[in-house]
């Protein structure tokens, strides 16, 4: 994940290209215009619309993906930037730009936001320099080195404060938690990390929090790993952290609770009416492909665990569950050829808008699963119930920060973004999902 100044760092440099495009793609225009004075709107225009779709496409995942993934982002970005902004410029007469300005800022914009990002991938090394971490207590069975391999896969552990010979994967141990500020700077340590059974007395904990006001880098693994990854991390979480940290606000703030009800029928009427074309050209497309109903009918499990009826298009072959309940996998064969499209694009959810309008459902929230999985998933995850405390979504944060799961560690992996959701949940960060959702949509990964 990025960090809120890394974005806005990033962000920068996108916000300068684009302004630099406009400026060069004056030398379209007729002598004596300027691009800025004579076509404020038409540039107000692209300059919005083509932040709004980096960031919805998420174009900032630089150096976290394979860069022709980031350069297909940035076509797709710039693409839409320019027709959304000509589309918008063109009620406008004094506003929007001819064909030839039009085509030279798309390729300036398109060639300076690449460009940055070419220098950033040759020159990562460089620019990025690797945190040096001092743990305060055991990294036991190695959890912790796995957690930051997956957030920070550059950082450094230099080893721990704490009981010695508790096992080579536990790192060495660099000797005893009182003398854990002379240590950090013997090793240089740019950060202190505190583990969930940290070894610290009043004493040690005053002169933490003495280092950590005098400004160095003292945070709790917790805490970091959900800011950095944004989700909770199972392995080192419990019962009281989860009960004294902030969140987990939803079911105590009535408030939140009925806004998020009045949006979700108020959005579902809307959208109703907007993709009911959609839903009739996909129910005659269904029905002609194979045999079977066109709506898929399945029992999920709800709030407070409750099942409720999900209605989805049908994407399988009708017998695809004739020997039971069974995961999807990666070229599912039960898969019809229209359902792989459908899938993708995510449009055999649409029913489901029905199930948002009855209150079974909300827009944002954790992927209902069926009560089989569930039975199971709870005697093996720590907290799979936590998840049922709020409404299942549409959409919701797991969807959108992890493909398709199919597993019991894939459930897993997802639970620690429902959770992270749980505990965040607000009208902003139901926002933020709704612009991801629809970057998903536009770059599909892991529908099946």
């Amino acid at each position: 994940m990025i960090s809120n100044y890394r974005m806005a760092l990033l962000q920068t440099l996108d916000l300068f290209c684009i302004v630099f495009a406009l400026a060069l793609s004056s030398f379209t225009l007729e002598p004596g215009l300027n691009i800025f004075d004579d076509y404020t709107g038409a540039s107000l225009f692209t300059i919005f619309f083509y932040q709004l779709f980096f960031y919805i496409l998420d174009g900032y995942k630089v150096g976290h993906e394979d860069f022709k993934e980031t350069m297909g982002r940035v076509l797709v970005a710039c693409l839409l930037g320019i027709i959304s902004s000509a589309t918008a410029s063109y009620a406008f007469q004094h506003w929007r730009f001819d064909r030839e300005t039009l085509a030279t800022l798309f390729a300036l914009s398109l060639a300076l936001c690449l460009a940055w990002r070419v220098l950033y991938y040759r020159n990562a090394e460089k620019l990025i320099h690797p945190l040096r971490i001092l743990l305060v207590g055991v990294d036991r069975e190695g959890k912790v080195r796995e957690l930051l391999a997956e957030g920070l896969p550059r950082a450094r552990i230099l080893g721990y404060v704490g009981e010695p010979d508790q096992g080579p994967e536990s790192g060495p141990c660099l000797g005893a938690p009182f003398n854990v500020l002379e240590l950090a700077r013997q090793e240089h340590a740019t950060m202190i990390l505190l583990l969930p059974d940290a070894p610290i007395d009043e004493d040690i904990a005053h002169e933490l929090l003495l280092a950590k006001l005098r400004g160095s880098m003292v945070v709790d693994i917790r805490s970091f790993y959900e800011h950095v990854v944004q989700r909770l991390p199972l392995t080192q979480i419990n019962d009281e952290w989860l009960l004294q940290s902030e969140g987990f606000s939803l079911n105590t703030r009535g408030s939140l609770r009925r806004l998020k009800r009045a949006l979700d029928v108020l959005i579902s009427l809307v959208l109703l009416v907007i993709t009911a074309p959609i839903m009739l050209l996909t129910a005659i497309i269904v029905r002609l492909e194979s045999p079977g109903p066109v709506i898929y009918k399945q029992d999920r499990v709800g709030l407070f665990e409750k099942e409720f009826t999900v209605y989805k298009f049908r994407s399988m072959r009708a017998d695809a569950e004739k020997n039971g309940a069974v995961w999807a996998s990666a070229q599912d064969s039960r898969v019809t050829r229209f359902g792989k499209l459908i899938r993708k694009v995510r449009i055999d959810e649409l029913p489901q808008i029905w199930n948002i309008l009855k209150g079974d459902m909300s827009f944002i929230g954790p992927r209902p699963e069926r009560m089989a999985f569930v039975q199971k998933l709870k005697e093996s995850i720590p907290y799979y119930s936590l998840r049922h405390t709020v409404k299942p979504g549409l959409t919701g944060w797991a969807q959108v920060c992890y493909p398709y799961g199919a597993s019991v560690e894939d459930a897993r992996r997802k639970l620690e973004y429902d959770l992270y959701y749980i505990k965040n949940m607000s009208l902003l960060l139901d926002i933020h999902i709704v612009f991801k959702t629809i970057g998903v949509v536009l770059f599909p990964k892991g529908a099946r």
